[in-house]
């Protein structure tokens, strides 16, 4: 243990540099300072995203809290957890190590992490003499009919890409050095299964299972979905046209941006919620030249203040997306806020919060909502749904592949040659669309995020399947089952995921559920 180090003193809102001993440094300053610090990077991040700010700068805000995000503190926090008697204290306290040892990690890469927003925020790309934001490809992509354009469009994000790859490459290289360097982590995998205690070699044997069992389902209807939208096989399709195939703008006059926040606002009344009576939940949907249309929420302080944000633009696709960060907008905003802060704000994994979010997203693929509160036509709700849930299987499926892929990159995290090659051909056997190995790097969130969805994903439809059995497909209208979900939402980052099934009575990791809603796409329309 290190005895000495220069820092700012562990005070909320002092800044006052001073020299303190590592003992000096109690565990409630640790907290404090996990406290106030998320707070800073949350709001830092999110005014990069919204395009409030013309670039982001989370590395000078790691810097002003270099007292906690550093060796001596880091181990602090080790041995106060392993010295700790009280089993709800000591989960809470583990939970702060990991927290701080990726906070640290995130201080030898957040230059780069930091230059990668800022340079995605400026980037553009030329197509037909048209000059277009690197941030607005996305959206054109889904509703580009020129399907020889939507290649030249994803070949010109693909040179944003490449260009950044070089940071992305620099930043697994400077985590998995800090980790085995620094703390004796030899293996990024080890370490994120100790962290989040999960079995991933058990996790992907049961989704192995679930790709078997919606293999014919997912091959025939897709490949009769990409013909149709695209006049193309399956398997000569780039994965750049996904967006378009899966966009279903026949339906857009039900699924208009003027109409989403009452569709919203009647869909939390019937669960017994009401959004004018949340005034912690702050919602962002205005447009901004730098603003990413990716819909996200951002929770600096739980439950006291939250940020839903989206970049409406109408159509399934987009309340899909905003019903998504919905569900991590009404888990925060519904904390108790009499917990302890550890357990209103940081988890084990961001498996939890995930289920909610697909829960409150898959309200757009329920029959009776997309009749009760959208007001969809009998005749066409059962093509939405088919639709709807059909993209969904591909989602799923693309995240199996991709825990396959990040498995396999980080056996040999240096070999780019061989892991460009794996990224393609893992994605293009689970999916069958054609993936570019440029996007490699791009297309891998840290710490085995899509491990996380995945877990969301199979217990989510447990969730959903213990409503629809209670309180019938209707459980939206039910406020008893509103009241049900705020008793899961109140105990905040306190459970994981796994423990919610069991709770429902269902084996973790168990997909029956899940592959079970989408193997009766072969048997509908259209």
């Amino acid at each position: 243990m290190m005895a000495a180090m220069h820092s700012i003193v562990p005070r909320s809102g002092q800044t006052t540099e001073a020299v303190v001993t590592t003992e000096a440094i109690q565990t409630g300053d640790i907290i404090q300072g996990i406290r106030d610090s998320s707070y800073e990077l949350d709001t830092e991040s999110r005014l990069a995203r919204v395009g409030l700010k013309d670039g982001q700068n989370i590395a000078s805000v790691l810097e002003k809290y270099a007292w906690l995000y550093n060796q001596a503190t880091v181990h602090r926090a080790r041995d106060a957890w392993e010295c700790e008697a009280n089993a709800a204290e000591k989960n809470r306290l583990r939970r702060a190590f990991y927290f701080l040892l990726d906070g640290y990690v995130g201080r030898k890469t957040a230059a780069l992490e930091d230059h990668i927003v800022t340079f995605e925020m400026d980037a553009s790309v030329e197509i037909d003499d048209e000059t277009i934001p690197y941030h607005k490809v996305r959206a054109l992509l889904s509703r580009e009919p020129d399907f020889e354009r939507r290649d030249r469009l994803r070949d010109a994000t693909l040179q944003v890409v490449e260009q950044a790859n070089p940071d992305r490459a620099e930043i697994v290289a400077r985590t998995l050095d800090t980790l085995s360097s620094e703390f004796g982590y030899y293996s990024y995998t080890d370490y994120q299964r100790e962290k989040k205690r999960v079995d991933y070699a058990l996790l992907l044997s049961r989704l192995e299972d679930f790709l078997t069992r919606t293999e014919g389902t997912y091959v025939r209807s897709m490949s009769t979905w990409a013909v149709a939208k695209t006049g193309h096989s399956l398997g000569a399709l780039g994965s750049n046209h996904f967006a378009y195939i899966s966009r279903v703008p026949e339906y857009d006059a039900h699924f208009s941006a003027e109409r989403l926040p009452d569709v919203y606002d009647r869909t939390l009344r019937g669960m017994g919620l009401d959004s004018s009576r949340q005034p912690n939940i702050h919602l962002d949907t205005g447009d901004r030249p730098k603003k990413n249309p990716r819909a996200c929420c951002y929770a600096p302080d739980p439950p006291g203040e939250v940020h839903l944000i989206i970049k409406p633009l109408g159509g399934l696709d987009d309340y899909s997306a905003f019903f998504h960060e919905a569900g991590h907008a009404q888990h925060y905003g519904n904390v108790d806020p009499t917990m302890p802060y550890l357990d209103r704000a940081v988890g084990t994994s961001y498996a939890l919060t995930e289920v909610y979010s697909f829960l409150m997203q898959f309200l757009t693929i329920n029959p009776s909502w997309l009749r009760d509160i959208v007001g969809l036509p009998e005749e066409i709700v059962e093509e939405v749904v088919f639709y709807a849930k059909l993209s969904e299987l591909f989602l799923v499926r693309r995240y199996v592949a991709k825990l396959r892929y990040e498995l396999a990159f980080f056996e040999r995290p240096t070999d780019h040659e061989r892991n460009r090659a794996v990224y393609a051909a893992e994605l293009e056997d689970a999916t069958r669309f054609v993936y570019s190995p440029g996007n490699y790097l791009n297309d891998m969130d840290s710490g085995y995020y899509s491990a996380d969805y995945l877990r969301a994903w199979i217990t989510e439809a447990m969730v959903r399947h213990h409503l629809e059995t209670t309180y019938g497909e209707s459980w939206y209208r039910v406020p008893e089952a509103g009241e049900f979900l705020r008793g899961l939402w109140a105990s905040g980052e306190s459970r994981e995921n796994e423990e919610i099934a069991r709770m429902i009575g269902r084996e973790p990791f168990d997909p029956s559920c899940l592959a079970d809603q989408f193997l009766t796409l072969g048997h509908s329309r259209p």
